[in-house]
């Protein structure tokens, strides 16, 4: 693949860095000043025409391009997790986390010299190394990145700007009567463990039905006192004979089990590398009665170059959401109208849901 979407709009937003590399480079050959690396002691030194050495570096070796195949290798390909930490993991994770998926693969194909250059510049700086030397091996070209230290700093020696903020401190929990926060659960990459809220508040109908009987009661009293009759107040209306709508709940973990695993596997497929997903099912039921008479699927993606797009939702998504509508009537559950899922994808491929109906 060329350089993609996403690698274009990052070398656009670092192209004053690149063009810094660049003219750096220049400026030493113009000075006549070469460059010298040794691959076993991974030292580079920079010398004058004299023999001086301008500046001593460390070289380490950050992706190999072969040009008769056009792919380009990063160095951490096959590399054992257990391996110790390089200046090549800071252009994983960096790729990764500015949504440039061409800096985390481990190959990138079908590359000419000058892109698989450019690409390289771009993980080189976001590695926060000096420069890049290229130097032909055999048949292949190597790009060597070129650091201050042999080592990538560790969490307690990185520089004061660079860390992460803390999170707030713990306040202490309120304890009001108000309805419980939202919950989360998780998917697993394989077989789905989803658990739906229990314990809420009431329904709204609930409350009106409960409403209704004390002020029954209490008009009651007040006819009875106001008419002289005796201290036994007439019954109060029966709270039953007021209708009760279902309560509402999100559908079992069961049901909604294949209606996560499709939208998953339909997110995945359709944006590769995305941030965040939406599933929306909603049931139009033209205003008669509580039974849908249509229902209406909805897949909208952040993508990984943060663009926000809507996916058409394949027919095996609407086909389980159908049967998990029709099989959550049928288990007694009350007749919501929406159902949104918002889906934030993990590294083991699996995805955080939160889920909510009304």
């Amino acid at each position: 693949m060329p350089l993609d979407e996403a690698t274009h709009r990052f070398s656009f937003l670092l192209q004053r860095d690149l063009r810094r590399l660049a003219s750096v480079r220049e400026e030493s050959a113009a000075r006549g000043e070469t460059l010298k690396f040794d691959s076993v002691s991974r030292i580079a030194i920079v010398e004058t025409r004299r023999g001086d050495a301008v500046s001593r570096l460390h070289g380490e070796i950050l992706a190999t391009y072969a040009p008769d195949d056009r792919i380009l290798r990063w160095a951490w390909a096959g590399r054992s997790p257990s391996a110790p930490s390089t200046h090549g993991d800071a252009v994983f994770r960096e790729g990764q986390a500015r949504g440039v998926p061409q800096l985390a693969m481990s190959v990138v194909g079908d590359l000419d010299e000058e892109e698989a250059a450019t690409l390289v510049k771009l993980g080189a700086l976001v590695a926060r190394a000096e420069g890049v030397h290229e130097r032909r091996v055999g048949a292949d070209i190597e790009f060597v990145g070129l650091f201050d230290r042999a080592r990538p700093p560790a969490a307690a020696d990185a520089p004061a700007g660079r860390f992460s903020v803390p999170p707030p401190p713990a306040t202490e929990r309120s304890h009001s009567t108000g309805p419980p926060p939202r919950a989360y659960r998780s998917i697993p990459p394989i077989r789905e463990i989803f658990e739906p809220r229990t314990h809420g508040s009431r329904p709204p109908a609930e409350r009106t039905s409960t409403s209704w009987s004390n002020l029954g009661a209490a008009g009651t009293s007040r006819s009875a006192s106001s008419s002289g009759a005796s201290s036994t107040p007439s019954p109060a209306p029966v709270a039953s004979s007021i209708p009760v709508a279902k309560k509402l709940r999100e559908p079992s973990r069961a049901l909604f089990l294949p209606v996560a695993n499709a939208a998953l596997a339909a997110l995945t497929r359709g944006s590769k590398g995305y941030l965040q997903g939406l599933f929306v099912l909603t049931l139009d039921t033209g205003g008669r009665g509580t039974e849908p008479r249509r229902l209406m699927v909805q897949l909208v993606v952040i993508d990984a170059a943060g663009i926000l797009r809507a996916l058409d939702p394949p027919v095996d998504v609407i086909e389980a959401a159908a049967s998990m509508v029709e099989a959550d009537r049928s288990e007694g559950n009350g007749a919501w109208r929406k159902l949104s899922a918002r889906i934030t994808p993990k590294p083991d491929g699996g995805a955080t849901l939160h889920v909510d109906v009304v």
